[in-house]
């Protein structure tokens, strides 16, 4: 059986940054993301009696349930971005989608600190979120489940080692899932983060359990699936869009890889 995870758009709001200001967390029956955009001030949660301190550059995850009080400083007052959403899995078995399941915590870090590069992409992520004003609802579901996805895959892979080979293998692999759309040869992926082709089919294997290639055709899968479920998008347009050669190429691996092909996967499970 496998599972298809799904993220819920609830409400995104930002805390504008007023000198001094102390509040909690209000709506904890929801998976929640807190950007610090900038200024600083304390956290206290139910982890660690020590207050905890907030600056910007900041990336927090607060499963539901979590509670936190939350104060800005005065001299340099917090702005957050607060992103609060469902996660679902839908199991797949015997052909056919089941009833989904709520995700009661999602495998990433509370809190981590980033580099002035990670911080700058993060920013971009939590703009196009902010920015995103198509009329269609399932254009914009599937935007939101893509953008995301992408968050939570960089807060699980993100780290500080100062290992070369373990740099090399987090960049790549954030390379695959960001960049799914665009041709690459393994080779080339390899040559860029400066690790061998073996070292970095051995660090997937590690860490991931497949090859890199493998991997990079499960993320195509998978926002094939989510665009097939949640946009009227052509197949063409899919095809492209998740880094297909063709509308041909894309309908013949997906009946490999789900054994239905994506029009009758759509039409059942729409």
């Amino acid at each position: 059986m496998n599972n298809h995870r799904i993220y819920h758009h609830r409400l995104s709001y930002e805390k504008p940054p007023d000198p001094g200001w102390k509040d909690i967390r209000n709506t904890t029956d929801v998976h929640s993301l807190y950007w610090i955009r900038s200024g600083e001030g304390e956290f206290h949660h139910e982890m660690n009696e020590v207050p905890l301190h907030v600056q910007a550059g900041s990336l927090f995850y607060l499963k539901p349930g979590f509670k936190l009080n939350m104060t800005s400083s005065i001299d340099n007052p917090l702005c957050i971005r607060m992103l609060l959403f469902d996660a679902f899995d839908i199991p797949y078995e015997h052909l056919n989608w089941l009833k989904p399941v709520p995700v009661e915590e999602l495998r990433i870090p509370f809190y981590k600190p980033h580099t002035l590069e990670q911080s700058d992409w993060l920013e971009a992520q939590f703009t196009r979120l902010w920015s995103m004003r198509g009329t269609d609802p399932h254009e914009r579901q599937a935007e939101f489940q893509y953008v995301l996805s992408r968050l939570i895959q960089f807060m699980k892979d993100t780290d500080t080692s100062s290992d070369p080979y373990m740099k090399a293998f987090q960049q790549a692999k954030l390379w695959l899932e960001t960049c799914y759309h665009q041709p690459i040869r393994l080779e080339e992926l390899a040559k860029t983060y400066h690790i061998s082709v073996s070292q970095l089919r051995k660090m997937f294997m590690k860490y991931v359990g497949i090859s890199p290639k493998a991997y990079l055709n499960q993320i195509r899968n998978e926002q094939a699936k989510t665009m097939l479920l949640l946009t009227d998008e052509p197949m063409k347009a899919i095809a492209d869009a998740c880094g297909f050669a063709d509308e041909f190429h894309f309908g013949k691996m997906f009946r490999v890889w789900n054994e239905i092909s994506p029009v009758r996967f759509r039409t059942m499970n729409k």
